[in-house]
């Protein structure tokens, strides 16, 4: 078989080019999944935020009406035990919990919290110059102790 027969032959020989074109296009598909998973991770993580801010907030109501006050710190225990537990199971050492009283109420005859949640999501896939995914979540929780009401329904 002479040369050009032979390099005519292997041109137009077609075996194998999906190989070729997997190997081009496998790493690009590759990362992208990982950029859907780790968009994924990021979403539940800011949605288990969210939730335990609001999980947080029902616990506290509730103790504020059975007359049981809790301090800052208490509430601040409170929004981290929920958080590392089922079902959000985030990390205790990439949470920050914070929890302050406003001064004025909003809402006359209550007091007025704000917690303050942030968490440090996973990064799968590292880009050099940006940093982890930081997420916030804060709201406000409005509560009303037991003994206040019982007050007010004895003045009527």
């Amino acid at each position: 078989m002479s040369l050009p027969h032979f390099l005519h032959r292997l041109r137009r020989d077609e075996r194998g080019s999906i190989l070729i074109e997997f190997a081009f296009l496998a790493p690009v598909i590759i990362i992208a999944m990982i950029g859907v998973f780790q968009v994924a991770f990021y979403m539940q993580n800011y949605n288990s935020l969210r939730s335990v801010a609001s999980d947080t907030a029902r616990r506290i109501m509730v103790e504020y009406q059975r007359e049981n006050e809790l301090s800052v710190d208490e509430i601040s225990a409170v929004a981290r035990s929920i958080a590392v537990g089922d079902p959000y199971r985030l990390h205790t050492e990439q949470l920050e919990v914070s929890v302050n009283q406003e001064g004025t109420s909003r809402i006359e005859g209550a007091v007025e919290y704000t917690i303050a949640l942030s968490y440090t999501g996973e990064d799968f896939l590292p880009i050099p110059g940006l940093d982890a995914l930081n997420m916030t979540y804060d709201r406000p929780i409005f509560v009303v102790s037991g003994a206040e009401e019982e007050d007010e329904e004895d003045e009527e």
